[in-house]
């Protein structure tokens, strides 16, 4: 089956009656011209596989978080790629909330069953004003990406990851790049230009198992194992493009990770 058809059955089946039976080749943000005024999503999944599938949300006075029967609709036949809105234990491919705003917060679900990149992005819109922003936020990277400006790319082993990914719409204010998240004193994460090199200092020589690099957008850059503990770890950044990245090292303390700056 070609791209083109999966891409067409998947829209068959995927999309219900929450939008109008049309099919879009690009995101679209339109307001309805049958009167309905309620606010709705539709998110579009590409995996590594070329699978792809959609999902949609709305907003209802009628529908709450929880469970509703007369909006929600449970995905029955999983894939080996898929995505999905987590409601409870379950995974659906459509559902209705109360009202989306500032506060909502949308969790999604994903299986992977090759390693390699897959894409988020907005398949369409409607009745969502120019000024609502919409992210997707990955816990494991600690990135809000804005969806309405583009597709979020990431890279991500097969397996299932449900407690990664939400949809919010609205990014918290977000410390400096050198202060950001780097809970265990005993790692030192840092970009340093002078020898062009992203360097861990291990003060405390602990075990590191891993070191994985990610730019802003989620896609890896670097991978490596470390299997002895060392008091350095120095990463050539010299094929690495200015800008933002996320340092993950995972060590026998756990994970700990730090936005730096290559520049």
């Amino acid at each position: 089956m070609t791209r083109v058809s999966i891409l067409f059955f998947c829209l068959v089946l995927s999309t219900s009656s929450l939008f109008a039976n049309n099919t879009f080749n690009t995101p679209t943000e339109e307001t309805s011209d049958e009167g309905d005024t309620r606010m709705k999503i539709r998110l579009e999944f590409n995996s590594i596989n070329t699978y792809t599938r959609l999902i949609n949300v709305l907003a209802d006075e009628n529908a709450t978080i929880g469970f509703d029967s007369e909006y929600d609709s449970e995905l029955e036949n999983i894939q080996a790629d898929d995505m999905y809105w987590l409601i409870d234990s379950g995974k659906y491919i459509s559902q209705g909330i109360d009202e989306i705003n500032i506060d909502t917060v949308i969790p999604l679900g994903i299986n992977t069953s090759t390693t390699g990149l897959n894409t988020i992005s907005i398949n369409k819109l409607e009745n969502i004003p120019n000024s609502m922003k919409i992210f997707i936020y990955d816990s494991e990277l600690a990135i809000y990406h804005s969806l309405k400006e583009g597709a979020y790319e990431v890279d991500l082993n097969a397996g299932m990851y449900l407690n990664r990914f939400e949809i919010v719409f609205v990014q918290p204010d977000t410390l400096g790049v050198s202060e950001f998240q780097n809970q265990d004193i005993a790692l030192d994460i840092m970009f340093d230009r002078f020898s062009d090199q992203i360097k861990i200092l291990n003060h405390s020589n602990l075990k590191i198992e891993t070191v994985e690099v990610y730019s802003i957008l989620g896609q890896a850059v670097h991978r490596s194992n470390a299997s002895n503990a060392n008091n350095q770890i120095n990463i050539n950044a010299n094929q690495i493009r200015t800008g933002a990245y996320v340092v993950i090292v995972k060590s026998e303390n756990g994970i700990n990770s730090k936005k730096i700056l290559v520049n």
